[in-house]
């Protein structure tokens, strides 16, 4: 069997032969036209007019261009029929349901005591393991985030930042930690002049100063109960033993499977020896370097990679490969704590959301909003019901992403004002009252939209409640599948893409949109705009009645929110509201995105009322989600990735 070097030589020979040919075989080729095509014999270049067939060159040249030009534009505009649908939607491969999904394979998890909820099923299990030995909320939430940055190294890691969340159920009390991804010292608003294209997220130049690292230090300084050794221990030895990779992990390394090959580290963890292929699932995975920088952290904690021997080996991998990291960046990152943000609901629950750089206060913006229109359970029975209850929840979310496009640092930029408004009752009211439920707009200026969206993805989402009533909700992310793809040699830390979440004028973004938020421009030492959300809500009581989060970059907040919604005001159970099939809408594009298993009568009622759909085909968003209720924890792991839920004191349920 020939190899793929062998095929493309032999490719490429075939083609210069072809090529030496080209000139004695036209003629014949004209002879071998059917005769209604023989005029085409008039403008076929000969060998012997090489004047005419240059001139001709041009003419052909330039009709294609404007047979091109043509094709995109009639794309443009036929894309979508008179309804809003894409003219394949009746093609869609497996069509669209008739009806709501069974319920998935995912289980519904009831607990009396702690539990903790992670899209890395082995990480669960770890985070069970440190409240077992009666470690705080803060401490399972630690081993479980070092857990997932080896299992789910394609979403967060050391190398990347997060923003936690945390409530004190004796003092009743909520706080807010910001460790993300800072800009380097060295960085600019014009940074990326005259670079690639791709060069803000991927490379070098796509590199920000981690936080991750130094916000377990802050976080375990506060919160911390068990000894910082045995927050690594049962993650060294994980490291060490090697794990299986799942098939969502499979997933998420195919579509970055350009990074892995061109990568030495990636490629040497990831592709089978001696091939170019990526391992199958169900392949053992063992990152020796990364293992042995985790027995280091272990002993020297974080100050060995901020100021010591292990930061110096992390940045001169950077530096050779051409990023503008320093030492100086490493010694100069301070993770922050700020307060939260509340808002309470008119059933008494108090929501405590993530503040600036977060999209907290969307969040609080839009539940604010759903709250006014007094949901129950009959707002999702029958076709009509459910079509103007999504309806409501879709133009809400449209107000809430045109604001997006204005915020950002709240270190670097006044946004006090802003803020206060997202998180106004009346303000919430005075937007409710602008949605109609006869029909939608097109027109982002309705909803007050700017220009502007960032994406990101490589994201993952960690929920724990202790048995003493304190829970953490905390998002990290390296922003990108495997971040800037450059992974250090010495330490085995994959590196971020953290400055892709900037604004950078003169680019567009994921979407195409120029970049054009001020509030979000590059500056040293800035944290950049966030699509995370991790939340806690509270009952009246003080308990606490929901930890939730997600993963999937803009698509974080409306996956959030519908969790929510269904579960807090729609009866749903946590496992039902996670298995709905979801829906999403931010404005830049205006289209509502929706997952395979919305039911066909709702998304017709939908285009009826002038929405435009298009359905994607990956995973979209995954949610975390722990419910309390009445002292008994029911917890469930969204089927869209191979997470799991563990606990203590397991009841059993009958059927849910």
């Amino acid at each position: 069997m020939m190899n793929s070097s062998s095929l493309s030589a032999t490719a490429e020979t075939q083609n210069e032969k072809n090529h030496r040919r080209n000139l004695s075989n036209r003629s014949s080729a004209a002879r071998l036209l059917p005769p209604k095509f023989a005029t085409l014999h008039s403008w076929m270049p000969s060998a012997r007019a090489p004047r005419r067939r240059k001139s001709r060159k041009l003419v052909v040249a330039s009709l294609v261009m404007f047979g091109i030009a043509v094709i995109i534009i009639t794309a443009i505009f036929l894309h979508f029929d008179k309804k809003g649908r894409p003219h394949h939607w009746d093609r869609l491969i497996p069509p669209d349901s008739h009806d709501y999904l069974p319920p998935s394979w995912s289980k519904l998890r009831v607990f009396k005591g702690g539990a903790v909820c992670s899209d890395g099923a082995p990480c669960a299990e770890i985070g069970k393991g440190i409240l077992s030995k009666n470690g705080s909320a803060v401490d399972a939430t630690i081993a479980t985030m070092i857990c997932n940055g080896l299992v789910n190294m394609q979403a967060m890691g050391l190398g990347g930042g997060f923003m936690m969340t945390i409530y004190d159920r004796k003092t009743q009390k909520s706080y807010f930690l910001v460790s993300r991804d800072m800009a380097p010292l060295a960085a600019t608003a014009d940074m990326y002049q005259g670079e690639g294209v791709n060069a803000s997220n991927i490379g070098p130049l796509s590199i920000s100063v981690p936080g991750e690292i130094a916000g377990y230090r802050t976080a375990h300084e506060k919160f911390g109960r068990l000894p910082w050794e045995e927050l690594w221990a049962p993650n060294i030895e994980l490291c060490e033993r090697g794990w299986n990779m799942t098939n969502a992990f499979y997933s998420d390394a195919l579509e970055a499977i350009d990074l892995i090959r061109t990568d030495p580290t990636l490629s040497k963890i990831f592709l089978v020896e001696g091939t170019n292929e990526l391992m199958r699932p169900g392949g053992l995975i063992k990152p020796q370097k990364i293992c042995e920088t985790l027995r280091i952290l272990q002993k020297k904690g974080a100050g060995e990679f901020y100021n010591g021997t292990l930061g110096k080996m992390y940045i001169d991998d950077l530096r050779r490969r051409g990023s503008i990291l320093t030492m100086q960046d490493l010694n100069s990152y301070r993770p922050v704590w700020k307060t939260t943000l509340q808002t309470n609901l008119s059933d008494g629950t108090r929501v405590f959301a993530p503040n600036l750089p977060s999209s907290g206060a969307l969040l609080t913006f839009v539940l604010n909003i759903l709250d006014e229109f007094k949901f129950t359970s009959s707002s999702l029975e029958g076709w009509n019901n459910t079509i103007r209850t999504y309806h409501r929840i879709i133009e809400t979310w449209k107000f809430a992403y045109s604001m997006r496009s204005k915020m950002g640092d709240d270190l670097f930029v006044d946004m006090r004002e802003f803020v206060k408004n997202l998180t106004s009752k009346d303000y919430a009211r005075s937007v409710k009252a602008q949605i109609t439920d006869e029909r939608t707009w097109s027109d982002p200026v309705h909803y007050g939209a700017g220009k502007e969206l960032r994406e990101d993805h490589g994201t993952a989402q960690i929920s724990v409640l202790a048995p003493d009533g304190d829970a953490v909700s905390v998002t990290s992310s390296i922003n990108m599948y495997f971040g800037s793809g450059i992974v250090s040699e010495q330490t085995g830390i994959v590196s971020n893409a953290g400055m892709d979440d900037f604004s950078v004028p003169g680019r567009v973004n994921y979407y195409g949109v120029a970049g054009t938020n001020k509030n979000n421009l590059i500056q040293p030492m800035k944290r950049p705009m966030s699509s995370m959300v991790p939340s806690i809500l509270v009952s009246p009581s003080g308990d606490v009645r929901m930890v939730v989060g997600g993963a999937g970059g803009t698509k974080i907040t409306t996956s959030v929110s519908f969790v929510i919604a269904r579960h807090l005001w729609m009866n749903n159970t946590i496992k039902e509201a996670m298995d709905a099939s979801r829906i999403h809408h931010q404005v830049f594009p205006m289209v509502l995105a929706y997952e395979y298993g919305v039911p066909q009568p709702v998304l017709e009622g939908l285009r009826n009322l002038g929405h435009r759909t298009s359905r994607y085909g990956d995973r979209g968003s995954c949610v975390c989600g722990l419910t309390q209720i009445n002292g008994t924890v029911y917890a469930n792991a969204d089927r869209r990735k191979d997470g799991d839920v563990y606990g203590t004191n397991e009841k059993r349920l009958l059927k849910f």
